[in-house]
């Protein structure tokens, strides 16, 4: 053999370097498994459609590009990617496109090689609005004069139903009488645009109607505007008028189709009819938090004392047109 050769403890040394024995311990070459994303990570693009860039990956085994692998690709959800089996060209790089899913939001595309894998990534952007329509909020009633207490809510979609961001819903009332804070709003990220709506002094129902330029139609909400409840309270031992104070008899006033409502505050006791106008007798005795409620349809005034403590707690409420 040349000079330059030797063996040394049967290990082959050329101009001094060593070539590795095998991590197998059977005096291969190093056959590490490398692999890497080249291209085609963190793309953006529109829900449903293939993303302009190619993923690509690169294989190296030893340090050396690897030909004639196969990796695969994994998708979750309804994503798509084609082929979903590569073989790598003979700079070790394997490809496949990808169609992202229908769902907005972020995405993953997993790829494989034997025991080692990468993970792409990409942002799924809503389509188009293709959606519009009542979300929350619809047959509501308040007392006049008070906010309803939940507020309008509206949603633009697209064509999968995923939320658009920053699209102008219009509000505008089409009849009775309430109000609304704000004629217009746009959508949050999840496609919703909200409207605050008051009820004003008139009883009855109301619509309000939601409408946008981005999509065809329109949302109507129905809503309705209800009396303030006559309020009367019960403790021990007394019926007491929550509007002016009076007690023993508690004297009200309400209108017609206007509810009133007796609340316990202490003690048990029983809304009891008395005389002529009548009106439904409570079944059962109120306790403390407990309410009983009667709506009357008929003008006159309504005598009641308490089933419990009769003429120690009494009261009356005068019913106009």
């Amino acid at each position: 053999m040349g000079g330059n050769l030797k063996w040394v403890a049967g290990l082959t040394v050329v101009a001094g370097l060593s070539v590795a024995c095998g991590s197998d311990g059977g005096g291969g070459t190093n056959t590490t498994v490398i692999l890497t994303k080249e291209a085609g990570d963190a793309q953006s693009g529109i829900v449903g459609t293939q993303l302009p860039l190619l993923l690509r990956v690169r294989v190296q085994e030893g340090g050396v590009s690897k030909a004639g692998a196969t990796v695969t690709w994994q998708t979750h959800g309804d994503a798509v990617v084609n082929p979903t089996a590569s073989t790598t060209s003979t700079l070790g790089e394997a490809t496949t496109s990808w169609t992202l899913g229908t769902a907005a939001g972020a995405q993953t595309v997993d790829v494989v090689f034997g025991a080692t894998n990468a993970v792409f990534t990409a942002t799924a952007m809503p389509g188009s609005p293709a959606n519009f329509g009542k979300a929350s909020g619809d047959g509501q009633s308040a007392g006049i004069n008070t906010e309803f207490g939940s507020l309008l809510v509206a949603r633009v979609s697209d064509q999968y139903l995923n939320g658009i961001e920053g699209v102008v819903v219009n509000w505008s009332v089409q009849s009775g009488g309430v109000t609304l804070a704000a004629t217009s709003s746009a959508t949050n990220l999840s496609g919703l645009a909200v409207a605050q709506v008051t009820a004003g002094p008139t009883v009855g129902p109301a619509v309000v109607r939601a409408t946008t330029a981005a999509v065809a139609g329109n949302a109507d909400f129905t809503l309705a505007v209800t009396p303030t409840p006559v309020r009367i309270g019960a403790g021990d031992i007394f019926y007491l008028s929550i509007k002016n104070g009076t007690s023993n008899p508690a004297v009200d006033t309400a209108k017609v189709g206007t509810p009133v409502i007796w609340t316990a505050s202490g003690g048990s006791h029983l809304v009891r009819s008395q005389g002529t106008p009548g009106f439904d007798t409570a079944l059962d005795n109120i306790t403390t938090g407990q309410s009983y409620t009667i709506t009357f349809t008929t003008p006159g005034t309504y005598q009641y004392d308490c089933g419990v403590h009769g003429s120690q707690m009494t009261g009356r409420v005068v019913v106009i047109p």
